[in-house]
């Protein structure tokens, strides 16, 4: 996989975490970091470590509220 592969993967997946979030402004640093992890994650996951083949629940938080949903890490956008 390119750089611009991996780029372009986490751009979709951090784009979709800031859609469910209902799209607030000033948190895209923290989406790209959550859209990154989930990718090294599963890239890790794919070596066929049997620890990572279950799909963890993510609880999306601001931390001013609680949690709106809970949400499983997906492999695509």
């Amino acid at each position: 996989m390119t750089d611009t592969d991996r780029h372009e993967q986490i751009r979709r997946r951090a784009y979709w975490i800031w859609e469910e979030e209902g799209s607030p402004t000033g948190d895209d640093l923290r989406h790209w970091s959550m859209a990154e992890a989930e990718f090294e994650a599963s890239r890790k996951g794919s070596s066929g470590d049997a620890a990572t083949t279950d799909t963890p629940e993510v609880e999306i938080s601001t931390g001013d509220e609680p949690p709106r949903k809970r949400i499983k890490r997906t492999e695509g956008p």
